[in-house]
């Protein structure tokens, strides 16, 4: 987690005006809170790397809201509640997600164990076809998305979205198969 940054590098994030704050009253804030924010993402995400997102994210919500805090312990209590919110959606998001197989699709929110051997197998594929397949079923985003981001063609997205997707087929296959014979 970098602690400071020039905030005024951030003119605006989705459109939204940002508070308007000082570098300095910033990290202020970043000090004071990050410790307690993070503990609370860890504690819901259980992962490192999630929890940090977790927190970039919150002092982001925090640098975009039209909230006037009275106190320090209102300011506090609804970073809490910011922090909680965005963990569970977080959560939410990633367990409620389906992965597609060709033309079926498996729901990972039949059971805990099948979303764990899902995302098992999701993680093990290689960068390239990972990363799309994250970007398309965890994040959400199109192709066209997709490709501006990772600066590739819609045809490369695509391409790799198919090859990811029967990567992931086949070792679920053999998995379950191995499971059931």
């Amino acid at each position: 987690m970098s602690p400071i940054i020039n905030i005024k590098s951030l003119i605006c994030v989705e459109g939204k005006i940002m508070r308007n704050i000082s570098n300095e009253q910033f990290n202020e804030k970043y000090y004071l809170y990050k410790d307690m924010i993070y503990s609370i993402a860890y504690t819901y995400m259980k992962n490192v790397t999630d929890s940090d997102d977790i927190v970039q994210e919150v002092f982001l919500k925090y640098l975009n809201t039209n909230e006037h805090f009275k106190t320090l312990d209102n300011e506090k209590y609804w970073l809490i509640r910011v922090t909680i919110n965005t963990c569970k959606t977080f959560l939410t998001k990633a367990w409620k997600q389906k992965v597609e197989l060709d033309d079926s699709k498996i729901d990972v929110t039949q059971a805990k164990d099948e979303n764990l051997f899902l995302f098992d197998i999701v993680y093990s594929l290689p960068h390239k076809y990972k990363e799309v397949i994250v970007l398309k079923y965890y994040e959400d985003l199109s192709i066209k998305d997709i490709s501006k981001s990772l600066k590739i063609s819609d045809s490369a997205v695509k391409k790799r979205l198919e090859r990811a997707r029967n990567i992931i087929k086949e070792k679920y296959n053999k998995i379950k198969g191995e499971n059931n014979g």
